[in-house]
């Protein structure tokens, strides 16, 4: 089986710091990105790598496979509109939504979708939207997600279904059925980032983030408690329990995911760096410290990459690193010394081309996403040379 470093599609990429990467370079798309931070974007085997492809100036995107047993790459057009998918660790097949309904593929074979569930499970989708004054409940989007996990078992999928006006239901679809069962909803606000935990299959965590009124068009910002704490990290349980977990530093929490034993989940603090609250105790403890943007882990918890902005205010598109994190000596390198900018500050980028570096493939490789080489590109990067490079 070919690798990233035998592949005739990947271009070996050495950064300053010393550290080897490789590019995706074969391009079936002028935009080619790893997943988002939460979802891997590679088999446990190593034989499926999954990328995002986007053909501007739309900002829709699709999903591509290269399968490293044949080095051949298949374009998975059944994907357009699609959120961020899941992939099964054992055989590289891929769960998705786009709407219409939830939907596995197999590596290799686009034109062989198999529909999980459909939109009228979740939502009254097919009623006008204009008819919902006279419905019990509001219409929602369809089913959608902001990206899909499984429970620990691979019965159910959890997503978080945005209502046409304002508002979050949140709940896990059955595979085998198509049946969903709805954990909670609310109205005027948003819950994302919906994902069950890994272990226990009757807790999940979703995160309220900012929206614009589809109505009004007023930008809302993530609620705060009297005394500032930041509303960000809510947990759910398949009975409809509700808790806001205060995040480590009060006011800043973002980027959340859990941890692969689910006992803790981690947010990110972009100022002081990746925190994990241990469920058991309810206690924080700031676990790699620094500036950071996404963060991930590896399944044992020994090893952290981070994505760093290298600018003063934030921007899509602005110039970033990658970092890797020796928990066990506390010694850290750069992976990508500096992505280089790809637009000004005024013109925010709309491919959400952060680096979002995870630890994949068996955890032994991480992908993400660079700009090093002149296009947005795909990259992945062994693990163990950088554990080799900060052990004690």
């Amino acid at each position: 089986m070919y690798t990233p470093e035998t592949s005739r599609h990947f271009k070996k990429y050495i950064d300053p710091s010393g550290v080897v990467s490789y590019i995706l370079t074969t391009r079936i798309a002028p935009v080619q990105q790893s997943f988002y931070f939460t979802n891997s974007s590679m088999s446990d085997d190593g034989r499926f790598f999954w990328f995002m492809c986007t053909y501007p100036p739309s900002v829709t995107k699709l999903y591509a496979v290269l399968d490293f047993e044949t080095d051949e790459i298949t374009l998975h057009p059944e994907t357009i509109s699609a959120g961020i998918p899941e992939i099964n660790p054992a055989n590289g097949d891929i769960t998705f939504c786009n709407g219409s309904g939830l939907y596995r593929t197999a590596a290799n074979d686009p034109e062989g979708a198999v529909t999980l569930s459909t939109a009228s499970k979740v939502s009254h989708s097919v009623i006008d939207r204009f008819q919902k004054s006279l419905q019990g409940d509001k219409p929602c989007s369809g089913v959608s997600a902001t990206h899909l996990t499984y429970s620990a078992d691979r019965s159910e999928v959890m997503i978080d279904t945005q209502l046409r006006v304002n508002g979050t239901k949140v709940g896990t679809i059955n595979v085998k059925t198509g049946d969903y069962t709805e954990w909670t909803s609310v109205e005027g606000r948003i819950y994302n980032h919906a994902a069950i935990n890994p272990v226990d299959s009757n807790l999940g965590m979703v995160n309220e983030d900012f929206y614009t009124d589809a109505i009004t068009g007023e930008y809302h910002l993530i609620r705060r408690l009297d005394d500032g704490t930041l509303c960000r990290i809510i947990l759910v349980t398949r009975d409809g329990k509700v808790e806001m977990v205060p995040p480590m530093f009060k006011e800043r929490a973002t980027h959340e995911w859990w941890a692969a034993d689910g006992k803790s989940l981690y947010s990110v603090d972009m100022t002081m760096g990746l925190c994990r609250y241990t469920l058991a105790d309810k206690s924080w403890e700031l676990r790699v410290p620094g500036k950071a943007w996404h963060g991930h882990c590896s399944k044992d918890e020994r090893y952290y990459v981070t994505d760093i902005d290298l600018v003063e205010q934030n921007f899509r598109g602005c110039e970033s690193a990658v970092r890797f994190y020796n928990y066990e000596t506390k010694k850290d390198i750069r992976i990508i010394t500096e992505n280089p900018r790809w637009n000004a500050p005024d013109k925010q980028n709309p491919y959400h081309m952060d680096p979002h570096p995870q630890f994949t493939g068996g955890d032994r490789y991480i992908a993400h996403t660079v700009t090093v080489d002149g296009h947005i590109d795909a990259a992945l990067t062994p693990v163990g040379q950088l554990i080799e490079l900060t052990k004690g």
